[in-house]
This record gives C-alpha cells, structure tokens and sequence, in this order.
C-alpha cells in the first residue's frame, strides 16, 4: 500500500482514508440497506431505490456540504470496507461530532476502525486545527467503545433517544498525544 490513491487524505499502516467517490455509492447503498447494520446507528435502514440513492449520492459529491465530510476507508488491497466522517462541525467552536462505519464484517474486530479513527482524530486536530471531536455510540456496542477509547476519547455522559441508550464521548487537542499512544484513558 505503497501507491498514493487519488484522493487520499491520511494513510496509516492498513488503512487509507480518501475522498468519496461515484463509485463507492453501491457499498454505501448495500450496508445502509442492511438492517442489521443501521442497528449500529439506531437508524432505520435504506427504503429508497438504489436510483433514488445514487441521484441523492450525486448531489452530495457535486455539492458538499460545509458542516458533513464522509471519507472512504480502504484495506491494504485498495478495497472500500467502510466510512468516517466528521458532521455538526462548529467553526466557531472547533468541534466536530465523528462517526464511523465499517460496513464489510470480515474486517470487524481487525483494528481497521482503529486505525481509520486514528488517522481522522490526527487529521482533525492536526490539519485542521479542530479543539474538539465528540461522538455518540450505543451502550452496548462494546467494540465501537472500545476503539474510540483506543484513539483516546473518554465518557463524558450518557444520553437517551427513544429506547436508545449512548455513551457520549470526546477527545480534546490540549490532552497530551501520549494519551492516544497509549490507546485511551488509563
């Protein structure tokens, strides 16, 4: 995984993050499609058409949105196994919500969320300069929590939407890099 991807905005061990493209729509259409994957967002899965989706797919890469960025995630043979993206992005106050998606299961447990995390909080912080990154993941969605601890965010409270249960996490720039070497809160 030596070759630079077109796109690409951070490169780790096993993971590059890029730019989403045309192409990456059909994956994206399949797990959001898939119930048992939208259960990971306490979302409903996908009714429309792929059509329907592809057109909207379309809209969103001509015409980005300044407040939502979703990036591919690939493996280290170039596949798109999933997607970050950072919404709800405050100028104001350097903040951005982070969520994450790894949308083919063979690479569940594997540390490319980690990785994928990783290299988003480094970027966000980094190059773009943020203060803050926050996110939500449902309470009994162990791995999720236990990747975002690796990358160094800590509980900071609890919520409930409906008969849903999220821990609420953060990461702030002024705590120490160590912390994420060290994978998360001691």
């Amino acid at each position: 995984m030596t070759t630079l991807v077109q796109g690409e905005v951070a490169r780790g061990t096993r993971v590059v993050l890029r730019e989403k493209r045309l192409g990456d729509a059909p994956d994206d259409y399949r797990w959001r499609s898939q119930g048992d994957l939208s259960r990971y967002d306490a979302a409903r899965p996908l009714t429309m058409t792929y059509q329907e989706y592809l057109a909207l797919y379309r809209e969103e890469l001509l015409y980005p949105s300044p407040y939502r960025r979703s990036l591919a995630i690939e493996d280290q043979n170039g596949r798109h196994v999933g997607n970050v993206m950072y919404y709800n992005i405050d100028t104001l106050r350097q903040e951005a919500e982070l969520g994450i998606t790894i949308g083919e299961r063979q690479h569940w447990g594997q540390g490319y969320g980690t990785e994928a995390v990783r290299l988003l909080v480094e970027h966000l912080l980094g190059r773009m300069g943020l203060r803050r990154i926050h996110l939500k993941t449902l309470s009994w969605n162990r791995r999720a929590r236990r990747c975002f601890e690796k990358a160094g965010f800590v509980e900071y409270g609890r919520a409930h939407r409906g008969s849903n249960e999220f821990v609420l996490m953060e990461l702030c720039r002024e705590w120490p890099a160590a912390r994420m070497a060290e994978g998360g809160a001691s």
